[in-house]
């Protein structure tokens, strides 16, 4: 029989000794947040995207944790970033480098005896890769471990179908408010896009559901931006983390509880 969590247990996995993690591991859900450095307009911080990840990350694994183990690892804060590089820069790493990279961390979570991890991710351009990496993982490597990747604002589809505006977009509306609501002290409110400034879209006009496209020379006729920031809403934001969280949480718990194949 499965242990449930217990309250008060520590869910940061870098705080456990050893002997703790060795206890814990086979029976718990690992998470990994990954994320990462890359401009985000006039306005908001490099490390955006990785603070999303691991804020929801701490916050799902706090609520999970009255019914089962999580435990989250140290966030990683670097990801596939090179379309910002011409915009305004980044620290990036290649897509190959980047699978490599989540493939040995994972099979190292494995080979201490860890049956499910969860890459939660909080960037774009991380998607692509991260499903590569857990295709490997379960299909090629035969670890013995479930391996979910899935990026935060997927799991909070619900919670953001009920936003006043699109989401998630690059450093528009939806991140300014989750980072002003997370961390009021980092956006620079006065250098938001106003709408007789609005960004030239990085969508694609008519573009179908499903069909990813791709265009030299976009990210570079944009602003780096995908929307416009002046309708973003701390109070709107703590709402939207708020229930992203507890939908994360949800998700972490039905992942857990779900058995293996006999």
């Amino acid at each position: 029989m499965e242990q449930t969590a217990s309250p008060g247990r520590r869910i940061r996995l870098g705080e456990l000794t050893r002997e703790e993690l060795q206890r814990r591991l086979p029976l718990a859900t690992v998470v990994i947040p990954i994320g990462a450095t890359e401009q985000h307009g006039p306005h908001l911080p490099i490390m955006t995207d990785h603070l999303m990840a691991e804020t929801i990350a701490l916050r799902a694994a706090e609520l999970a944790s009255a019914s089962v183990d999580v435990l989250v690892a140290p966030t990683l804060p670097y990801g596939c970033s090179q379309h910002h590089l011409a915009v305004g820069g980044a620290l990036t790493v290649t897509q190959r480098t980047y699978i490599a990279f989540l493939v040995d961390l994972a099979e190292s979570v494995a080979r201490m005896g860890g049956k499910r991890l969860v890459l939660l991710n909080g960037h774009g351009g991380n998607e692509d890769p991260m499903r590569v990496a857990a295709n490997e993982l379960v299909f090629e490597r035969r670890l013995g471990m479930a391996v979910a990747a899935v990026s935060y604002w997927t799991v909070g589809q619900a919670a953001m179908e009920g936003l006043p505006w699109p989401g998630p977009g690059h450093a528009g509306h939806f991140e300014t408010s989750v980072v002003w609501a997370v961390r009021p002290d980092l956006p620079r409110l006065d250098q938001r896009f106003p709408p007789d400034r609005e960004p030239r879209p990085l969508a694609v006009s008519g573009q179908v559901r499903g069909v990813s496209v791709r265009y030299p020379g976009i990210w570079e006729a944009s602003a780096g931006v995908s929307d416009a920031a002046d309708q973003a809403s701390q109070e709107v934001g703590e709402q939207t983390v708020a229930a992203i969280a507890q939908a994360t949480a949800d998700f972490l718990a039905a992942f857990h509880a779900r058995p293996f194949p006999e």
